[in-house]
């Protein structure tokens, strides 16, 4: 549901069960250690859900990589494994509706990454605060190396759109 946290549903083994409308932070992979702390919910999940109407897929190619994920100021980092990716669309787009909302403006536009953290928990985590750290791709010295990238903005795209003279986009792009 739009502005609130996502909510899971899980069948329960033990008690043959399937228990719905779970907050993320209450959401394990494994089951955690008797000493467990977990963490909060503004841990957990960035973000409220911005659109009604979501999509999950998997990056196949980052499928159960480790991460580093960044949980901001003042707080260590925590290792996980990349696990599927939910995509906040248009709400009404399968209906032929126009959004006016986030979903739509590039600077706006989210998706988060559902991670298996190392404690248990799950997290939902945009690519921005995620090092990502496959083995065979990457250096010794990557998980401290910070990008300096620009966020994607719709006044960037339209002055390369207008700019170029090709139809599919800026030829500097095409290999």
């Amino acid at each position: 549901m739009r502005n609130r946290p996502f909510c899971f549903q899980a069948w329960v083994e033990k008690y043959a069960a399937c228990f719905d409308k779970i907050p993320p932070q209450c959401v394990y992979w494994y089951e955690p250690e008797d000493d467990h702390k977990p963490l909060p919910l503004h841990k957990i999940q960035m973000w409220e859900c911005l659109s009604g109407s979501i999509e999950l897929w998997r990056k196949d190619q980052l499928s159960d990589v480790p991460v580093l994920v960044n949980l901001g100021k003042g707080n260590p980092p925590i290792g996980g494994h990349y696990w599927f990716t939910i995509d906040h669309l248009p709400e009404g787009q399968s209906s032929g509706l126009l959004d006016v909302g986030d979903s739509e403006l590039l600077e706006e536009h989210k998706e988060g990454n559902v991670l298996k953290l190392s404690n248990g928990q799950i997290a939902i985590y945009p690519n921005n605060r995620l090092k990502w750290l496959p083995v065979s791709l990457t250096g010794k010295d990557a998980a401290a190396t910070i990008p300096d990238w620009s966020v994607a903005t719709n006044s960037q795209w339209d002055e390369w759109w207008s700019d170029s003279d090709e139809i599919l986009g800026d030829a500097k792009w095409a290999y």
